[in-house]
Order: structure tokens, then C-alpha cells, then sequence
């Protein structure tokens, strides 16, 4: 493999999108050899299938008992979009797997069937550690044949309800007809409780979602050519799925072969001779576009102008060992002193290339830098988001002070962006300068030192109203393999805690670079060793692969509908904290949201952890990484006794631990919960609305 990506590193990146385009296995039912030469081979009877009920927190693999098939019940509120499913089980392949959905109604009242989405959710190619184990991309079209196990298939249908604003609170019904070889047309009544509340659009969330698009990725997995007609589709498509989480990030790389795995620069030099250059923005312009058509305005535009490699000291960080660690210090020991990669245009025949550029603290860099940086002030200002740019990325590793000093001065001083290990929750308070006393940290991403509320009665904090921007980087690839309901709940362990939401999400960062035997080896960074992070690279991602674009997947649905219950807390606790209008709710009112956000909390941790007298007798868990470890070590702390956190008995007890705890959470009501956190929201809605 690392041989391939040395290859890759020193080809044109038209030989690299055809050797990945060959590498593609075509379809997912036809995912490996063995199930090819099934569809050739003449079809045995179709095994039965039996179909259950199921919800979408809960997750299907090979160990899920069956259910019973009852009603498909979806608790959702106005202007949000909410999902319930059935599965369709069988020993054998699940051949001719269809699904359908006419109108909901509700006394006269109708959510037409074009707000409702039938999906099919199928599993991954590998299913090994670090890919997600259940079924987990939602396709618009089942495939001729699903089969997940070589013992038993399970394929979930979706059925997923985008609830319009001006929709009628109530209860509708409809049917889900599901159809397949070796069952007949089966009606499953599906209801939908609609609460009496309306969520603000997207764009308004606060709820903190930072995910990272990757153009390159699209490019490759598609085998379509950088900003081609059909790659920008392919672009817009992610960033309409990223667009209902509330993430409005955007990241510009003005730089080549970044850790973001792209390989040119979103401004290109047109070279004039005797070292001056005019510059191209309209790639950068276009994705712009492309992303306020699709999303609305961004919050946060961060532009890439420096990464590991660009350091003196890049040989001392983010290094492995063995042959990646040598490929790592080999293509950083090329680099040593050099200055930033941009992409190259000859405006003549349109090709592109590469140029190294003086570096910034040198004065030629300053000189050919500081006409790019007044036309992107210029640009940023007219789509009148010249507020929100800040400057990318660091890590573990600096650039030094003559480096930061520059960029400050090209930038009119701009403010920084950290996707790092350590942090702290005050780093990113106004006017820290803490980049060398220059330059200020303006949002973190980290891994460590998060702060974490157990048990509501001891103290509450609500990180959504945090001034700072700092939010909780979920490293490696857990959140592909996490459980939905552990998913779910990703915004509200924040929000809860310290922290305004989570960051340095893979969006379509999906591992898309193949190996010779056909199989998903890297993801799209893989091509750039000199740039890797080690273990602070992008490991999850939330879109997955579909025919002809990316699609979401179940963990995807689990997260946004997270976010929308997020944002009912805030709803009910911006009105708690104000005194004026806690006094307009009334004691009673006021009483019981509060106490639905405290059973809503406690519930929460349930999802992690089942002893209920731990959960009651910890109050702020101020240091971990995630949740578990944050209330592991505040256990200790007070006392209990517990193995070493790494020991193979600490893993065992907390899986264990999480296991009983989401089963009480699956079953203890769930959804109930919600239908009181919404309700309550629009109650309070109207009480603070209604004229004197």
C-alpha cells in the first residue's frame, strides 16, 4: 500500500484517478468475487423473509434478535427530519427488496409522500475495526441482492420524514408497503406524532457541527476530473446532506497537498515571468457558491496556509514508526525549508501544476502574498463574510514565531484554528494571543482535557453559550464504529458539558484509496505522507459512497436527529436562564422543563454507562477525551475503585457497562423523551410569544 501511494505522489493526477477508477468493485451487492459469481450462477429459491419493527437508534448485526412487526413510530417536530424503520430478515440473500410509502394524514390535514424517503440500508465492504459493523449506508435504490453474513441477512428499510414548517401538529398515519422475493406485499402502518413546535432552520442551530468536505475524495471515488461540471454536482450533493446538521465550516485550502488530502490550492498562479504570478479564484469562488446555494451562509471560513511539512521542525512531530514513519520523514526531510505548494494554471491550455513559493517570513513571500490576500478580503467582503475568516491549521506542531508573525501581518490579523490533542477550554477567549504573544487562537478542536456533566442535581453547564469556540474532536475512527444511540447523543454530551458542540468531522472523507486486491485501504490524504498526523487524522466520515453521489448513513440520521433534540434544550433553557422570561413561564411551567431536561440528561448517560449510582454520584467530570473516560476518571477520583483504564478488565467492564446501559436506554422510553422535550419547547414557544 505504501508503495502505491508513493506512486501516487509522483504521478499526474489523471493516472491516479484511473488506477483508482479500476480498483473499484461496481455495486454493492457485488462487493466481493464470491457474491459476483452468485448472480451469475442460476438463483435458488428465494429464502423467506421475515420482516420486524425496529427504531433508529437501534442497531441490526448478525447477534440482533427479531422483533415483532408492529407500527413504525416517528416522534418528530416541525421543520425537522426524523426516521423509524423496519428489517427484513432472512438466512439468505434478500433479492427484490422494495419499499414504499403513499401520503400521512391527520384529520384532513397531509404530509404528501414527496417529504418521505424510502432507504435501504446495506453494510460496508469491510466491516472490520475501524469500518462501521451494521448496516449503515442508506441507498435510495435496494440492490438486486443484499447479503451481509453467510448465516443470516438483515436489511433495514428506512423510512425517513422531512416534517414541513407550516405542517399541522398531530398524529399521522400511512402505510409502508415492503416487498421482496420470498415476501409477499406486507403493510406496516406507519405513525407520526408531530409536536406542537417548529425548529429553527439549520442555519440558525447552535448546536456546534464542524464537518470537513473533501472535494479530492468525490474526485477519486467518481473518477471525474478536479472542478469538472459533473465533480461540482458531486459537491453540491455532500453539502446539501452536511447542511441539516447546522455545520457551516468551510475550508479553503490555499495550499497544496494539505492533511486534507487535496491536491491543489483553491487559487491558482498564473506565472507572468521574472517571478510574478496573477491568480485564478474561480475555483474558489465557485465552491463558495456551491456552498451557500446549498447550505446558506457560512459561519467560520477557515483558509489552509499551513501544515506540518512547512515547518523547520516537522521531523520531531507526528511521526510512526516502521516503513509509514520512514515514508513520513523521508517526504518531510525533501521539504525541510521550503516554502508553501500552490497549484499552477496555464490559462492557455488549462493545465495545472505545482510551484513552490518563497516562504512567508521571507521577504519575497510577503511581496507575492499580500495582492492574493487584499483580493480575498475583497471577495469575503462582498458576500459580506469577511467576519468569520480565520487561518489553518495547527496541530500538535507550530508555526514558529517569524511564521505566525507574517501571516498576521498579510492578514490583517487574522485568528487561528487548532485541530490538536491538548487544549484548554479558556484557549480561545477574546484577545489570548496565545500563537507565540502574536497571534490569536480564534476555535480548538481537541482531544483532551474535555469537560463533562454526569448528574444534573449536583451542577448543570451549558456549553452551547460558551463566548469561546471550542469543541470536542472525537480522534481515530470511533465514531464509525460507535453504536447509533452513542451517536446520537454526541451533540447533547457537549452541549451539556463545556463545550459548544464537536468539530473535525469527515463528512465524505470516506477511506477511498483501494490496494491491489480491490478493498478500501486510505483515505485521501494517504497521498501526502509528509502532511499525515499520525493519529489526528480524519478517521470517521458520515456520508458514505451511493451510485452516483454520496448518501447518508444511519449514524449520519442518528447525529442530525441528535442535533434537532439539541436544539429543543437550548430552546428550553435559554428561557430557564433569563430571568425575564423564566417569570413568564410561570413556576409550574418552569418546574417542568426543567425536570424533563434533567430526565433527558440522566437518560443520556445511559448510553454509555448503566450503574445508576455512579451516574448519581459524580457531578462535573472536567478531564477525559469522551464521556466514558471523563466519568471514569472523576470515579476514581472519588474513590471507587477501578482497574487501570487500558487493562483488559477496564475494557470489559465498560463495555459491559454500555451494553446494559443503551439496552435500558433503547427500551426505557426513549422516545417518549422526546416527544416531551419538543412539546415543552413549543409550550414554552407560545407562552413567551403570546402578546400581553
Amino acid at each position: 500500500m505504501e508503495r502505491l501511494y508513493r506512486e501516487a505522489r509522483t504521478t499526474s493526477a489523471r493516472w491516479r484517478r484511473t488506477v483508482v477508477a479500476a480498483m473499484v468493485v461496481a455495486g454493492f451487492a457485488a462487493a466481493s468475487t464470491g457474491a459476483l459469481q452468485a448472480q451469475q450462477a442460476p438463483a435458488a429459491p428465494a429464502a423467506e423473509v421475515k420482516l420486524w419493527t425496529s427504531s433508529a437508534p437501534a442497531d441490526e448485526g448478525e447477534k440482533t434478535p427479531a422483533g415483532s412487526l408492529g407500527p413504525v413510530t416517528i416522534v418528530a417536530a416541525r421543520n425537522g427530519t426524523f426516521s423509524g424503520k423496519v428489517v427484513a430478515d432472512s438466512s439468505g440473500p434478500i433479492r427484490g427488496l422494495k419499499g414504499s410509502v403513499g401520503d400521512l394524514t391527520c384529520d384532513g390535514a397531509t404530509i404528501p409522500a414527496r417529504c418521505i424517503q424510502v432507504r435501504y440500508a446495506v453494510p460496508w465492504e469491510q466491516r472490520n475495526w475501524g469500518w462501521p459493523s451494521h448496516p449503515d449506508i442508506l441507498l435510495e435504490s435496494a440492490p438486486e441482492a443484499i447479503q451481509a453474513d453467510a448465516r443470516r441477512t438483515l436489511a433495514p428499510v428506512w423510512v425517513t420524514v422531512a416534517v414541513p414548517k407550516d405542517a399541522r401538529a398531530g398524529v399521522y398515519t400511512g402505510e409502508l408497503v415492503v416487498e421482496a422475493e420470498g415476501l409477499s406485499a406486507t403493510k406496516v402502518p406507519v405513525t407520526l406524532d408531530v409536536q406542537d413546535w417548529t425548529l429553527p432552520d439549520s442555519q440558525a442551530y447552535r448546536t456546534w457541527m464542524d464537518f470537513v468536505q473533501s472535494p479530492d475524495t468525490l474526485s477519486l471515488e467518481y473518477n471525474v476530473p478536479l472542478w469538472s461540471q459533473k465533480h461540482w454536482e458531486l459537491i453540491q450533493r455532500s453539502f446539501r446532506l452536511i447542511r441539516d446538521t447546522g455545520s457551516r465550516v468551510l475550508y479553503v485550502p490555499l495550499i497544496c497537498r494539505t492533511n486534507f488530502g487535496n491536491e491543489q490550492s483553491m487559487v491558482r498562479w498564473i506565472d507572468k515571468g521574472n517571478g510574478t504570478y496573477d491568480h485564478d479564484y474561480t475555483v474558489m469562488d465557485r465552491y463558495f457558491d456551491t456552498a451557500e446555494e446549498s447550505m446558506g451562509k457560512p459561519k467560520l471560513v477557515i483558509f489552509v496556509v499551513w501544515d506540518i511539512c512547512q515547518s523547520k521542525k516537522s521531523l520531531t512531530r507526528s511521526l510512526w514508526g516502521g516503513d509509514t514513519g520512514k515514508n513520513t520523514r523521508e517526504a518531510r526531510e525533501e521539504l525541510l525549508g521550503k516554502g508553501p505548494r500552490v497549484t499552477t494554471l496555464d490559462p492557455a491550455t488549462g493545465e495545472t501544476g505545482m510551484a513552490f513559493l518563497p516562504r512567508y517570513e521571507e521577504p519575497g513571500g510577503q511581496a507575492l502574498w499580500r495582492p492574493v490576500w487584499a483580493q480575498i478580503r475583497k471577495r469575503m467582503a462582498a458576500r459580506g463574510l469577511d467576519d468569520c475568516m480565520m487561518l489553518g491549521i495547527l496541530s500538535d506542531l507550530w508555526p514558529d514565531k517569524d511564521e505566525v508573525t507574517s501571516l498576521n501581518e498579510l492578514t490583517g490579523g487574522l485568528a487561528w484554528v487548532s485541530h490538536a490533542h491538548a487544549g484548554k477550554l479558556s484557549d480561545t477567549n477574546a484577545n489570548n494571543r496565545i500563537l507565540h504573544g502574536v497571534a490569536d487562537l480564534g476555535y480548538a478542536a481537541h482531544v483532551y482535557n474535555l469537560c463533562y456533566q454526569v448528574n444534573p442535581a449536583k451542577e448543570r453547564l451549558y456549553g452551547w453559550r460558551r463566548g469561546a469556540l471550542v469543541a470536542h474532536f472525537p480522534r481515530g475512527s470511533d465514531l464509525n464504529m460507535s453504536p447509533n444511540a452513542e451517536i446520537r447523543q454526541l451533540g447533547a454530551f457537549n452541549i451539556t458539558g463545556d463545550q459548544r458542540g464537536a468539530g473535525r468531522l469527515g463528512a465524505d472523507l470516506w477511506s477511498v484509496i483501494r490496494d491491489r486486491r480491490g478493498r478500501r485501504a486510505g483515505a485521501a490524504y494517504e497521498r501526502y505522507p509528509e502532511n499525515k498526523w499520525r493519529n489526528l487524522d480524519i478517521g470517521s466520515w458520515f456520508l458514505a459512497p451511493g451510485p452516483d453521489g454520496a448518501v447518508a448513513t444511519a449514524r449520519y440520521e442518528n447525529l442530525r436527529e441528535g442535533v434537532q433534540e439539541c436544539e429543543a434544550r437550548i430552546a428550553l433553557e435559554e428561557a430557564l436562564l433569563a430571568p425575564s422570561r423564566r417569570s413568564l413561564l410561570g413556576s409550574d411551567l418552569a418546574d417542568r422543563c426543567q425536570k424533563a431536561l434533567d430526565e433527558h440528561h440522566r437518560a443520556m448517560w445511559k448510553t454509555v454507562w448503566s450503574n445508576d449510582e455512579d451516574l448519581a454520584r459524580i457531578g462535573t467530570a472536567p478531564s477525559g477525551r469522551n464521556p466514558v473516560e471523563g466519568l471514569w476518571q472523576a470515579l476514581a477520583k472519588d474513590g471507587k475503585k477501578l482497574p487501570g483504564f487500558w487493562e483488559g478488565e477496564a475494557r470489559k467492564m465498560r463495555s459491559e457497562e454500555a451494553a446494559k446501559g443503551r439496552q435500558e436506554w433503547l427500551t426505557g422510553g426513549w422516545q417518549e423523551r422526546t416527544k416531551k422535550l419538543f412539546a415543552l419547547a413549543g409550550e414554552v414557544s407560545r407562552k413567551l410569544n403570546r402578546k400581553p
